[in-house]
């Protein structure tokens, strides 16, 4: 796994704390950063310069998977998009992570995790009741909509083995937020009613939420 990061220090989470070394003499590096990005290979490329660009796609000649996260249209501007490359390699599997998909009246929006969360609902059913909505504790955007992308590039791969044909991937954060929260979509369609915060509760199942309970057997 190659990952491709700018040139102006490499990805931003590289100086996300906690810093940690290995020994004291060590090169300091991002817990964060390192808990993400173990095992990968990285290379630096500046893709407003065009050598660099045709490095990239030569790069992108070779590989079995190519995954991308700009905007839609970024990368067929730069000559980096599925059509182009898979000219090259027929067989590519090449997979487009976007906030909120590849058309529609979003389609052109940046996204973060907590933007994805508001939008999609997610926030409205999280927290108490009588509190204002709360974001998730975790990036559960940003988390799921990685792991929807690895499902689907696996099942691509399953199919070029079979065909030898290639795909291109659809995976936008706010698809990923509606499909963990089909229970609540699929109440809202069927009733007409909006689910509703409930703190840790069930909306259907109890006892259910957590207790005060002792700390030590009596």
């Amino acid at each position: 796994m190659v990952k491709v990061e700018n040139t102006d220090g490499g990805d931003g989470m590289r100086q996300w704390p906690p810093l940690m070394r290995a020994a004291p003499d060590a090169e300091a590096y991002s817990g964060n950063f390192a808990s993400l990005n173990r095992n990968k290979r990285s290379i630096a490329a500046n893709l407003k310069d065009p050598a660099d660009v045709a490095r990239v796609r030569d790069l992108c000649a070779a590989a079995d998977i190519v995954l991308e996260n700009f905007r839609p249209g970024v990368m067929q501007r730069l000559g980096l998009g599925y059509e182009a490359l898979r000219e090259r390699r027929p067989q590519l599997v090449y997979c487009s992570v976007t906030g909120y998909g590849q058309d529609g009246p979003y389609a052109k929006k940046g996204a973060f995790d907590v933007t994805v969360q508001a939008i999609s609902g997610l926030m409205s059913v999280t927290g108490e009741n009588d509190s204002i909505p709360v974001k998730c504790g975790v990036p559960v955007a940003d988390f799921t909509a990685g792991l929807y992308a690895a499902y689907s590039i696996l099942a691509a791969i399953m199919e070029v083995r079979r065909t030898g044909v290639g795909t291109q991937i659809d995976c936008s954060m706010l698809g990923c937020m509606l499909g963990i929260s089909a229970l609540q979509i699929s109440e809202y369609f069927g009733t007409g009613r909006a689910p509703q915060r409930l703190g840790s509760a069930h909306p259907r199942n109890a006892p259910y939420q957590p207790s005060r309970a002792a700390t030590s057997p009596s």
